[in-house]
C-alpha cells in the first residue's frame, strides 16, 4: 500500500512538473511571437515614414523642375526633408529585434542613410551647378535600392525560416 502511494505521488509531481514545463514553453512562444510581432511593426512603420518622407521631397523637386517652387524655396524644404530623414534614421537603433532579423535591419537603416546622402548631393548639385553631385546623387540612390533589396531578402528569408 505504501509503494503505490509513493508511486502515486512521484508520477503526480511528475505530471505536475511536465504541465509546468509545457505552460512555461507555451507562454515563452507566446512571448517571442508577440516581441517579434511587435517588432514587426515598428519596423514597417519606420520604412512607411522613410518612404513618406522622400515622396514629400520628390514631389518638391518635381515642383522645383516644373517652375512651381524657386531653388530658394527648394534649398530650404531640403533642410527640412534631412533633419526628418535624420530623425527616422534614429529610429532604427531603438528597434529591439529578434537576433536573426538584426541584419536586416542594418541593412534598412543603411539604405535611409544612402537616400539621405544621395539627396544632399542633388541638392549640392542644385546649389552649385556641379554635374559631380548628381552623379554622386544617383550612385547614392543605386546603392541605397541595393541596401534595401538585399535587406527585404534577408527579412523575408528569416521570416519564412530559411536563415
Amino acid at each position: 500500500m505504501k509503494k503505490s502511494r509513493k508511486q502515486n505521488i512521484v508520477l503526480a509531481s511528475i505530471a505536475i512538473i511536465i504541465i509546468v514545463a509545457i505552460v512555461g514553453y507555451n507562454y515563452s512562444a507566446e512571448q517571442t511571437r508577440q516581441k517579434g510581432f511587435n517588432f514587426g511593426n515598428e519596423l514597417q512603420q519606420i520604412q512607411e515614414n522613410v518612404k513618406q518622407v522622400q515622396i514629400e521631397f520628390n514631389s518638391k523637386i518635381t515642383q522645383w523642375k516644373e517652375g512651381d517652387l524657386n531653388q530658394q524655396e527648394l534649398i530650404k524644404f531640403s533642410d527640412i526633408h534631412a533633419k526628418k530623414l535624420e530623425e527616422i534614421i534614429t529610429k532604427y537603433d531603438t528597434l529591439t529585434p529578434p537576433k536573426q532579423f538584426a541584419p536586416s535591419v542594418e541593412l534598412f537603416k543603411l539604405s535611409a542613410q544612402s537616400q539621405l546622402d544621395s539627396d544632399r548631393e542633388f541638392i549640392e548639385g542644385i546649389k552649385t551647378k556641379d554635374e559631380s553631385h548628381y552623379v554622386r546623387s544617383d550612385s547614392l540612390l543605386q546603392e541605397s535600392f541595393e541596401f534595401e533589396m538585399t535587406a527585404l531578402s534577408e527579412f523575408n528569408a528569416v521570416k519564412a525560416g530559411l536563415k
